[in-house]
C-alpha cells in the first residue's frame, strides 16, 4: 500500500499537479520484556465478548475464549500458555476453548493446559477432551507433537467450587477468581504490587472490592471497557482505588 501511495505522488507531481500526501508512519511496536505487565488484545472477531491476554512475569495467561480467539494468538504465545481462565460456562464465553486446546497442542505445548473456571468447570473440561480422543489419536500420529499425548489434555485448576480462591500462583504472578450468584467470574491479577482487575458484564464484586487498583477492565463504568483493542502496560499509571486516580 505503501509503493501505491508513492506512485500516485510521483504521476502527479510529473503532471503538474500536487503531490499525493504521504501516509503516516506505522508506529513500532513495543517489546514485551519478561518484567513487564501487560495486556495484549484478542483477534477483533471476538468482539464484544470479554478476551485478553495477560502477560506477567514471563508468564501467559489467556482470559476468555470466545469463538475465533485463536485467530489472535501467534504459535509462540499458544505453545507458551501457563492457563486459561474462563469468566463462564455460557456458551459465548466458551466456543473458542476447543480451538486453544487443539492449536496450543499442535503449537508445541508441552504439558497439559491448566484451566479455571466456575463449578462445573471439570467436568466441562473432561467432556471436550473426551470429544475429541480419535482427533487426537490422529494427531499424534500424524504431526506428532513435542508435549506427546498427554500435552493435549486440559486441566482444571482448583478452586473451582468456591465463590473466592486463588487459582494460579508462581510467587510473583498471583490470580484469584471471584464468582457471584449466576455464576459468572472475574478475577484478579496481582503482580509485583499492583492488581489488574478482569470482570465480564453482569458481575461487579471483582472491582468493587478489590480495593487498591492499577486498572480494571469490564463494561461500562470501569477504567476500561471491552474489548481491549490496543496493547496496554499496566505497571504504567497512576493507582487507582474506587476508579478514581490517587
Amino acid at each position: 500500500m505503501r509503493i501505491v501511495y508513492l506512485l500516485a505522488g510521483l504521476v502527479i507531481a510529473a503532471c503538474g499537479g500536487p503531490a499525493a500526501p504521504l501516509p503516516p508512519p506505522e508506529p513500532t511496536p513495543r517489546n514485551i520484556a519478561s518484567t513487564d505487565f501487560a495486556l495484549l488484545p484478542c483477534a477483533p472477531v471476538t468482539t464484544p465478548n470479554p478476551c485478553v491476554l495477560v502477560m506477567a512475569g514471563g508468564k501467559r495467561v489467556l482470559f476468555g475464549t470466545p469463538a475465533g480467539v485463536v485467530q489472535g494468538m501467534s504459535s509462540e504465545h499458544l505453545r507458551n500458555l501457563d492457563a486459561v481462565m474462563l469468566f463462564s460456562l455460557r456458551g459465548e464465553d466458551l466456543e473458542g476453548l476447543d480451538d486453544v486446546r487443539n492449536a496450543s497442542w499442535r503449537a508445541g505445548h508441552e504439558s497439559p493446559l491448566r484451566v479455571s473456571g466456575p463449578a462445573g468447570t471439570s467436568e466441562v473440561l473432561s467432556a471436550i477432551n473426551k470429544a475429541y480422543e480419535v482427533s487426537d489419536a490422529f494427531t499424534f500420529v500424524e504431526q506428532s507433537p513435542p508435549g506427546g499425548f498427554n500435552a493435549a489434555m486440559l486441566q482444571p485448576l482448583p478452586g473451582e467450587k468456591d465463590t473466592k480462591a486463588r487459582v494460579f500462583n508462581t510467587g510473583d504472578l498471583i490470580v484469584t477468581h471471584l464468582v457471584n450468584d449466576k455464576d459468572r467470574v472475574g478475577y484478579w491479577i496481582d503482580y509485583n504490587g499492583i492488581r489488574l482487575v478482569l470482570e465480564p458484564c453482569g458481575m461487579t464484586q471483582a472491582s468493587q472490592f478489590a480495593e487498591e487498583r492499577r486498572l480494571a477492565v469490564g463494561c461500562p463504568g470501569a477504567d476500561l471497557t471491552w474489548p481491549v483493542s490496543d496493547l496496554v502496560f499496566v505497571d504504567q499509571g497512576k493507582r487507582k482505588k474506587g476508579g478514581k486516580a490517587q
